[in-house]
């Protein structure tokens, strides 16, 4: 059927999500952490009523646990998905690389967060978290990461890759193996 979109390559850029991860890491740890810290903090103050200082110590806790523990939930989430992503490379026509690839991903790091963070809140701190508190805070993950990620990408806009130039006259961020071979 002509007109019927058979993969995702018709409404997602093609790019190595890898490869932003690679070379913006830190911009998206900036944005998350600058972004929860804030909004997060909100979340304290709606979820409880403690002091100020209180309220400083919750944040700082469970950002910095979601913080430390980020390639610990990165790899749990990446091993999750993997035979659903499997599916959506068949269903899309994709790869790993792929951003339909990733969305799921970054839902699951959301999710592994809120669980984390919702027990340092109850461990920590002694402050029961119900099931309205809880998903509250997973949409507040989600939120967070979205920012970071719309961050990063407005980053990586305004300051891609460098390239370089080869002596074999050939201009890629990584080499490809034609670069190699001698010029007639």
């Amino acid at each position: 059927m002509p007109g019927l979109m058979t993969s995702a390559d018709g409404i997602l850029p093609r790019m190595d999500v890898r490869a932003m991860y690679d070379n913006y890491l830190r911009h998206f740890l900036l944005w998350a952490v600058v972004v929860g810290l804030v909004v997060k903090f909100l979340y304290v103050i709606y979820l409880t009523r403690q002091s100020w200082s209180r309220y400083i110590a919750m944040d700082v806790a469970m950002n910095a646990v979601s913080l430390l523990l980020t390639p610990v939930s990165f790899a749990v989430a990446w091993v999750v998905l993997a035979l659903p992503r499997l599916a959506l490379n068949r269903i899309f026509g994709t790869d790993d690389a792929d951003p339909v690839n990733w969305v799921p991903l970054l839902m699951v790091l959301a999710m592994i967060g809120a669980l984390l963070e919702v027990s340092v809140i109850h461990f920590a701190f002694k402050q029961r978290v119900g099931q309205k508190g809880f998903w509250l805070l997973y949409l507040v993950n989600a939120v967070c990461i979205g920012i970071a990620v719309c961050g990063t990408g407005f980053y990586a806009a305004a300051h891609p890759p460098i390239a370089f130039n080869s002596p074999l006259g050939c201009t890629a961020q990584v080499l490809k193996p034609s670069c190699f071979k001698a010029r007639a």
